[in-house]
């Protein structure tokens, strides 16, 4: 006969390992994984990194990441309406700047409401709402040139505005450089604008993503280093973006801050603007701002002086005749010790399974300080009903030392 002496404290032993065992699985739980959207048939893949066994371990752990680097009210402690990578900004839209003549100027509340019923296109390109919440009306879509190409057509389209600032900072690059190769554009947006996955920007035509300039030839989505980026072209780019256009900001990882503003100052740049443009103690909010995860592609988004305006305008009327649509908008939850996904979607006003489908969850199995996305239905936001305002251009002063430096020199 066995002791019970000697059973327990083998049992004891035996619970003891399994229970250590059951915590050091849980804790090594990966982050569910956002499912992967399906694609046109006849659209190419969109703006995501090649499949390989790097990105599968990588999005083993967090879910896949958005690029907008907005947010639509100030965010707190657990909750932001922020882009999947972990950036929040404040309310991009300006408060103060200049109104700006417009093609609608003098016409009354009546034209506009006729233009709508029955000539839309009059009107041109329309940028309804904010990034985060809006619509894209009389879109245009991107075309492939010597300038760029497109990495998703389906995906490529804006407002006339967007692509032409884009096209404006593409050419001066090639006016530098005559033997330019061509970007790669990745998404812009869908052809009414709206929510376009895995974005939770991308809305309103005025968002969009763009490679980098690379040395050795990299088309899309390769993560930019010191060795391999092309310093005068991407600066070149950088600079032209804000000098010749409406930019709202440039979203860059914070480890490529560091490389191009050396470069810039190597070349003679302004060191006071600069120091407007990156992040740091300036009084002006910098242009270029850190989000985590875009080391492999630069996030534009443009202030729009004529489609913004039209889009206020011509809101009541889009509304009234069923033109603009109420798409999902969605906030990023940081799930807190023993909350639940019930709990998560009271709070929100939205639904377990909804919560489900937007992060490709296959149970309602959450884990603490995971952030998931959560789907909240809303209409087009429409942020003030004043005349919009654009913030003056920060055109650069004179480079102090004018010195062209070759391509040779930085490779």
């Amino acid at each position: 006969m066995v002791s019970l002496a000697n059973v327990k404290p083998r049992v004891a032993a035996l619970l003891g390992c399994l229970w250590l065992s059951a915590c050091a699985s849980r804790s090594s739980l990966p982050a569910p994984q956002t499912a992967e959207p399906a694609q046109p048939a006849n659209v190419a893949d969109g703006p995501r990194p090649p499949k390989n066994r790097a990105q599968a371990a990588n999005s083993a752990t967090e879910p896949p990441l958005d690029d907008s680097g907005d947010s639509e009210g100030e965010a707190d402690s657990d909750t932001e309406a922020t882009d999947e990578h972990g950036e929040s900004e404040p309310v991009s839209e300006p408060t103060t700047g200049a109104s700006r003549p417009h093609p609608l100027d003098g016409w009354s509340d009546e034209k506009i409401e006729q233009a709508v019923e029955t000539n839309l296109t009059s009107l041109g390109p329309m940028s309804v709402g904010t990034p985060n919440a809006g619509a894209l009306v009389n879109g245009v879509q991107a075309k492939a040139s010597e300038l760029y190409t497109l990495v998703s057509p389906g995906e490529a389209w804006g407002t006339q505005e967007t692509i032409d600032y884009l096209n404006a900072a593409v050419q001066t690059v090639h006016d530098e450089f005559p033997d330019t190769p061509p970007l790669a554009l990745g998404d812009i947006g869908a052809r009414h604008g709206g929510h376009l996955k895995p974005h939770i920007s991308h809305q309103a035509g005025r968002d969009l993503d763009i490679s980098f300039y690379y040395r050795d030839g990299t088309k899309w989505y390769a993560r930019g280093t010191r060795e391999n980026l092309d310093f005068p072209r991407l600066w070149a780019f950088v600079r032209a973006i804000i000098a010749k256009t409406d930019i709202d900001l440039i979203l860059l990882d914070q480890g490529l801050h560091g490389p191009l503003k050396e470069y810039a100052l190597s070349i003679g740049e302004d060191p006071d603007w600069v120091a407007q443009i990156f992040p740091g103690k300036g009084s002006l909010r910098p242009i270029i701002r850190h989000a985590p995860g875009h080391d492999t592609h630069l996030h534009l988004r443009f202030f729009n002086p004529i489609a913004q305006e039209t889009a206020r305008r011509a809101y009541p009327a889009l509304v009234r005749h069923k033109l603009v649509s109420a798409p999902e908008q969605y906030v990023l939850h940081k799930a807190k010790k023993n909350e639940t996904l019930g709990m998560i979607a009271k709070k929100y006003g939205s639904s377990v399974r909804a919560i489900r489908e937007a992060n490709g969850l296959r149970s309602n199995l959450i884990h603490d300080q995971v952030s998931y996305r959560v789907p909240v239905t809303g209409g087009v936001r429409i942020l003030r009903t004043e005349r919009v305002r654009i913030p003056a251009r920060r055109v650069p002063p004179p480079r102090k030392e004018p010195v062209r430096q070759s391509l040779a020199s930085t490779r």
